[in-house]
């Protein structure tokens, strides 16, 4: 199984313990990150959820990989990303044998 989901830390909560306010906070972040914090925490969780389903995981497991509450939500994120479901996706992440490799056959296997 993969890494569990990071624990989320309310803005409200963090920016008093920086000595900032969650404004001042959100937009230092958005200028560091180049995107809106919520934005960048989706991203983070569809890369995790990503790397799972490449590894063969279940778009199930990989939801709960990437952090989210269930399958659907991993799904609903990620066709509003990127246009695509897990099943059209998790294909295209798993690896492939090399172009010219047939039945695991490999450079000077023939």
């Amino acid at each position: 199984m993969g890494a569990p989901a990071r624990e989320r830390i309310p803005i409200a909560s963090l920016a008093p313990t920086v000595g900032l306010s969650p404004r001042r906070l959100l937009a230092l972040a958005r200028g560091r990150l180049g995107m809106p914090a919520a934005r960048w925490r989706i991203r983070q969780a569809l890369s995790r959820a990503a790397r799972a389903l490449g590894e063969g995981r279940s778009p199930a497991a990989a939801a709960l990989d990437g952090g989210f509450a269930d399958q659907a939500h991993f799904t609903r994120q990620l066709r509003e990303m990127t246009g695509l479901t897990p099943a059209a996706v998790a294909p295209l992440l798993r690896p492939s044998a090399a172009p010219g490799h047939v039945d695991g056959e490999g450079p000077g296997d023939g």
